[in-house]
């Protein structure tokens, strides 16, 4: 009999009807979609906000890919289907930890569940092994001509995030969800929490002198007098990763600039974003003129 057709769906609702009677229970039997939609919501509170939107993009593009397969009985699920995503996260510029991670601590955990619950015999993932990273690229860091290049291309609220991330080290994931309540223009500092820095304490809180040409982008805002109000609204809400995350946002800016994909590249974990270094790394206190005519930066040395 073929899985997922109707006959198979009428001789389940008959099932499930005759074990009602008999027992007085319905016995729960969900489709992949079901059943990571159920697991979804398990996870609030177990985990923070910001963790569970990213759970939640991640779930969102592993049904996506697997298609059709996601409408079927759970226990259909075949590790081929979690190699086929695998790939597309290899194929779509992913790196490799980032890969392992992401079926390791989203999928993984998900099915386990499901096969603590009954719900399947065996878990999909349990025999696909960790990709190698046959070629790690280290983090570089953007020259302030290629900032200037990236802000020019860059549209909306993309313009204060690109400059906030180069003025301050901050990921584009932490700085994507300032609120003016951050944002102290009589000191001018900002203050905000990086949640993965690599050799430091996670969810390590840091104050950040602000740069005169971040100053003076905050200051063409709007400040609106809610201090919970976010700096960048249009983008306050995206997941970092995904396809429709801030990471790939940006790869798709850096395209539009000319700036190979290779100057800077993720790394961390499945919900690392990419890391925007410091200028002050590369030219101390020189005088880089951005905003808002966006011209070369001068000489660093």
């Amino acid at each position: 009999m073929k899985h997922g057709n109707a006959t198979e769906e009428q001789i389940r609702r008959v099932m499930n009807d005759v074990l009602t009677r008999v027992t007085g229970k319905t016995s729960y039997d969900p489709s992949v979609r079901q059943w990571f939609e159920r697991w979804l919501e398990t996870e609030k509170g177990a985990i923070s906000e910001g963790t569970l939107v990213r759970y939640k993009q991640i779930v969102k593009d592993f049904l996506a890919c697997i298609g059709s397969v996601a409408n079927l009985r759970l226990e259909n699920i075949t590790t081929e289907d979690v190699l086929k995503y695998r790939e597309q996260l290899e194929t779509g510029g992913r790196a490799p930890l980032t890969v392992n991670l992401t079926i390791k601590r989203v999928l993984k955990r998900a099915f386990k569940v499901a096969m603590d619950e009954g719900l399947i015999s065996r878990n999909p993932c349990a025999t696909v092994r960790p990709i190698r990273d046959t070629g790690k690229v280290e983090k570089g860091t953007f020259s302030p001509q290629q900032i200037s290049q990236l802000v020019e291309h860059a549209e909306g609220d993309w313009k204060g995030l690109i400059l906030a991330g180069y003025f301050t080290g901050g990921r584009l994931s932490d700085l994507a969800r300032l609120k003016w309540s951050n944002v102290d223009l009589t000191e001018k500092s900002i203050t905000f929490i990086q949640r993965k820095i690599e050799g430091k304490t996670p969810k390590a809180r840091v104050k950040i002198p602000i740069h005169p040409v971040l100053e003076e982008y905050l200051l063409s805002r709007p400040i609106r007098t809610f201090p919970s109000a976010p700096v960048f609204p249009e983008l306050h809400d995206k997941p970092g990763a995904g396809k429709s995350g801030l990471s790939m946002a940006f790869k798709r800016i850096m395209d539009k600039a000319g700036i190979a994909a290779g100057v800077i590249r993720e790394r961390g974990g499945p919900l690392a974003e990419v890391y925007l270094r410091s200028a002050f790394t590369v030219c101390g206190t020189a005088s880089i003129q951005l905003w808002p005519r966006l011209v070369s930066a001068k000489n660093c040395g």
